[in-house]
Order: structure tokens, then sequence, then C-alpha cells
């Protein structure tokens, strides 16, 4: 119950902090949707990117110089195949959002679907098994409306320095942090077709993202254990 209130409560103040700080991310531009980003191969793999953080682009101006293209790139020169990225993301999009977005038409045919969530619900200290029931449900409502061989990833949730907040919050947002990625391994060992990616680049504070630099440097982290994992799980095949 007081874990509860207390996420009220942060949830309220990051909400004011996200609006008015000039430290907060809010203020960077971010792609509009569009097409996915294609990398011409043979036998391209189609992946889906769905979340929030990382995968809006913050700092850039389209998904072929954020996340979604760099990954799509990364994929295609570890496998020596075409790659066909697209990307459904949002600012503070939650799991429950997510499964509304993520119907059987928009799966069909994918090879992978990749997931990162948990940015906000982190910084304003929603309890981890909270967080861990909103994201099985989402794997769970993936699982059943997608292929049998569409495999789904979870990347580790990170959150930013946030260097600016006081010390025990900053101890406490390492700590959460932590909590999240044991329920991702929880999940991820009760279910196949499911992995987790352990992502785990260096804390920065928002306003450092280096635009398409670090989400190359992010994509290239990323994409061994997806390519690793598609060989031999590929609808197209």
């Amino acid at each position: 119950m007081f874990a509860t209130v207390g996420h009220i409560a942060m949830k309220s103040f990051m909400l004011l902090w996200l609006y008015t700080s000039p430290h907060s991310w809010r203020g960077l531009p971010t792609p509009e949707p569009g097409p996915p980003v294609v990398v011409d191969g043979p036998k391209p793999q189609r992946v889906l990117v769905c979340g929030s953080g990382i995968v809006v682009g913050y700092g850039v101006a389209s998904y072929e110089l954020a996340l979604g293209g760099s990954l799509a790139r990364s994929l295609s020169t570890l496998t020596g195949r075409g790659a066909e990225v697209s990307t459904i993301a949002g600012p503070r999009m939650a799991t429950q959002a997510a499964k509304s977005r993520l119907k059987a038409e928009v799966l069909d045919g994918l090879d992978a679907v990749v997931l990162s969530f948990g940015t906000f619900d982190l910084l304003s200290f929603l309890p981890a098994n909270v967080w861990g029931r909103g994201m099985s449900e989402l794997v769970d409502s993936v699982l059943a409306q997608s292929q049998s061989q569409t495999q789904v990833f979870i990347m580790n949730c990170t959150a930013p320095k946030m260097s600016k907040f006081p010390s025990s919050y900053r101890r406490h947002l390492l700590r959460l942090t932590s909590a999240y990625n044991d329920e991702i391994r929880s999940l991820v060992q009760r279910r196949d077709r499911v992995h987790q990616i352990n992502f785990a680049p260096k804390p920065e504070d928002a306003e450092a993202v280096a635009g398409r630099q670090s989400y190359r440097t992010w994509a290239e982290q990323i994409a061994p254990d997806i390519a690793e994992e598609l060989r031999g799980h590929t609808t197209g095949d």
C-alpha cells in the first residue's frame, strides 16, 4: 500500500518535472510516425520495435536515424540478410497502451518483436511487481496473436542518470531498476519464444543523448542477441 501511495505522489512530481525542467527530455525533437526502415538484402527479416524510452528516438528527426534504423542496419550486417524494422513508440507509452496497439494484423509475418518499457515507471517508483504484471500481460497478448515462429525480445530496463536529483532518489532508482530486470528474467524463464536482452548502457542524463551516434552504439549492443536467436526461427524460411 505504501509503495503504491509513494508511486502516485512521485508520478505527479515527475510529470511536473517533465513539463517544466530544462533537463527533461520532453524538449528534444522526436520522429513523426513513418514507414518501416528497410535495408535491402536477401530473405529480409521483419522486426517490430515497440515501447518508450530509447525507442522513441529523442534527439533525431526520423526513425531512419533512431534506434529502429540503426537496428535494421546492425541486423543486416550480422546476418547478411535484408531487414525491415518498424517502430511503434510514445514518450509515456505503457504496457496497456501497447497491448491495444499490438493486434494480430500488426504482428502478422514478423520474425521478432522487441519490447522496451519501464523508464517513466522507474522514475515514478511504480512497484516492480505491479510493473511485472503489466509486462506479463503484454507479452502473453503478443504470444497469443503472433505466429508460432515470431520471437519476442524484452530489453532490460534502464533509467537516465538523473544527476540533478538527490543521491537517495538515485540509489532507489538503481535498486528498482534491478528489481524490474528480475521481473523480466522471471517472465522469460516461464515462457517459450521470449528472450531477455541484457542491455546495460552507461547511464547518462536525458539531455546528453548524442543523437544518431547514441542509437548506433545502442543498436550494436542489442542486435547480436536478436540475430543469434533468429537463426532458425525466421517466418520467411
